[in-house]
């Protein structure tokens, strides 16, 4: 009887195995099944993608299609008890949610160099109304009847179509004539007018002037116009583009914006890194321009209202876009750039955030407690490890160096220094999806798709030790006159000597030599030429010890500048003080807004 029991539960458990197995041999077959085909359809994009060299590629792939199948077999042919048979499907799930996300990032991929060569045809200009903060007005028709400032020949293309853009509103204005900038914002503050019409790129011209550093608190905009013109057909395509990257060295031009969101607005070029390769012997030599770096502007076809070969500030080229700064700067150094890419701060801050941060490390002397730019924690001596906002701040920071712009664009060439070997870590395996979302409207480039990825395949096939160099042009700090600002500013005048030993070590890099190989000039500035300008007699300049003629007049005195600090932020402002006081209505430093939010 008892022997009889024992048969009958054991018969039990063999009936209710049974009833479970059907279940998980079902899924277990679907997951193999999705498994095998998310594989095989990961090995056609990779091939499709053809960014990783097929010695790399092949026996990757074979090996990874060889454990599915092992997998599979196993977990359908060899589980028999429910504990294993369950195990192996949960392998297969995990398997199958990793290939589907292999390919999606490799879908993402693919479409990225689609993304940033493809550039559109179109940039957005953006002109606006500006009131002062305490005014009245608040929209269009509150400007009925209002008397606007205007500054002769700056920007006539966006003021008159902001004008007619009011006239069809049934907005009818009267408008104001000023010779500079300067004197636009005087009548502005002294209200002379009633607001200003003026391009949405001056503003960060307006936050350098000291008198005038919190534009974006103590006025309003009004009134927005925008509209678009054509992209010059010379940064679709370049016009000096080489073979093949990956043997023949090249130079490209990385221009940084002044600027957070969309690409495609007009802005200062803040940045100017010419980034010189020899892929043969795996030397990058990075050369920087000032900012502030007076020399003749190069107009490139097509753009309008640019005052051809006249003098300014080089980060003024941008607003006419980066062909305008590709043929300044080619023209300055009587070099040729190859392909250019264009980055702006949020650029930036989502790919060092994206690849986890980046070290740095900061030499004896150059410790900064505050980045000026937007209050984050400095700098220590020796490494440091920066996240994206304290990145851009070290990258713009100058107010805390005695060399001020020069040492800012040395920091520029450690931070994409610290960023490209970041990108080269074995560490980018785990940040790699991350690193892909960041890269979709980070930049774009008129460097063809598949020349980015048979870099990227010579980079898995060689992984070469890259040897960094750099260099930075230097000049005499001035004051002149920027026929794109209308107005008299801070500028630095190049020494000769640099300008040409920046083109000797750019042509060593291009034939195969080291860019140490040509001497740096002397540091005794009295040794030094400052580069001839005299040819441009029409332009006013105190280089040539002649005074500005301008009606500008000494900026309202109802108020002393003062420091302020804000504990609970934790950031520096430049806050004008009245005895009513500007209140801040919350304008401050935005990491998704532009540089007219009160801190420069």
């Amino acid at each position: 009887m008892r022997k009889k029991n024992v048969q009958n539960t054991a018969r039990k458990r063999t009936v209710k195995r049974r009833k479970m197995s059907p279940l998980l041999k079902l899924l277990c077959f679907l997951l193999s099944v999705a498994s095998l085909g998310l594989v095989v359809f990961l090995g056609f994009q990779l091939f499709k993608l053809d960014m990783l060299p097929l010695t790399l590629l092949l026996p990757v792939l074979f090996v990874v299609v060889l454990i599915t199948l092992l997998i599979i077999v196993f977990s359908n042919f060899k589980c028999r008890k429910n504990v294993s048979k369950l195990i192996m499907t949960i392998v297969l799930a995990v398997l199958t949610a990793a290939y589907g996300l292999g390919n999606y990032y490799v879908y993402g991929l693919s479409n990225l160099f689609n993304e940033v060569t493809n550039l559109t045809d179109k940039v957005v200009n953006k002109v606006n109304v500006y009131a002062l903060a305490g005014s009245s007005m608040a929209s269009a028709s509150d400007l009925k009847g209002k008397t606007l400032g205007i500054v002769t020949g700056l920007d006539e293309q966006g003021t008159n179509r902001c004008i007619e853009e009011l006239n069809k509103e049934d907005v009818q204005v009267e408008t104001a004539e000023y010779n500079t900038l300067s004197d636009l914002l005087y009548g502005l503050f002294n209200e002379q007018v009633d607001g200003i019409i003026l391009n949405e790129t001056y503003e960060n011209d307006i936050h350098e002037q000291g008198d005038y550093t919190n534009f974006g608190v103590m006025t309003k905009r009004v009134y927005e116009s925008v509209y678009y013109t054509d992209r010059s057909t010379s940064q679709s395509e370049s016009l000096n583009a080489v073979d093949s990257i990956t043997t023949t060295p090249f130079t490209i031009l990385i221009s940084g914006n002044d600027s957070y969101g969309s690409l495609a607005q007009t802005s200062r070029s803040d940045v100017n890194m010419l980034v010189t390769i020899d892929p043969s012997n795996h030397r990058v030599l990075m050369t920087s321009l000032p900012r502030d770096l007076y020399v003749p502007i190069a107009c490139p076809e097509g753009a309008e209202d640019c005052p051809d070969d006249t003098l300014n500030k080089l980060t003024h080229t941008g607003q006419y876009g980066v062909e305008a700064t590709d043929e300044t700067i080619e023209k300055a150094l009587d070099i040729t750039v190859n392909y250019t890419v264009r980055v702006n701060f949020s650029s930036l801050v989502n790919l060092v955030d994206a690849v986890g941060g980046i070290d740095v490390y900061v030499e004896e002397g150059l410790e900064v407690d505050t980045f000026y730019a937007n209050g984050t924690e400095g700098v220590q001596a020796g490494w440091n490890h920066l996240d994206g906002e304290r990145a851009l701040a070290f990258a713009r920071e100058r107010h805390a160096y005695i060399d001020g712009d020069a040492q800012r664009v040395k920091n520029q060439q450690i931070v994409l220094e610290a960023l490209i070997n970041k990108v080269i870590s074995p560490s980018m395996i785990i940040n790699f999806g991350s690193f892909i979302d960041a890269l979709g409207g980070a930049f774009e480039t008129n460097m063809p798709a598949d020349q980015i990825r048979s870099f990227i395949r010579y980079q898995f096939a060689m992984m070469p030790k890259w040897n960094f160099e750099s260099f930075t042009i230097l000049g005499m700090v001035s004051t002149e006159y920027c026929t794109i600002q209308g107005d008299y500013a801070s500028v630095m005048i190049p020494y000769e000597e640099y300008l040409e030993t920046a083109k000797e070590k750019i042509d060593a890099v291009l034939s195969g030599k080291s860019s140490d190989t040509i001497d740096a000039p002397t540091t005794d500035t009295s040794l030094l030429t400052l580069r001839d300008y005299s040819e441009y007699q029409d332009q006013p300049s105190t280089y040539e010890n002649s005074m500005p003629d301008t009606t500008y007049q000494e900026p309202i005195q109802d108020y002393t500048q003062d420091w302020q600090v804000d504990d609970s932020q934790q950031y520096y402002d430049y806050v004008p003080y009245q005895e009513e006081s500007v209140q801040d209505d919350g304008n401050m430093y935005d990491p998704n807004a532009d540089m007219s939010q009160g801190v420069y």
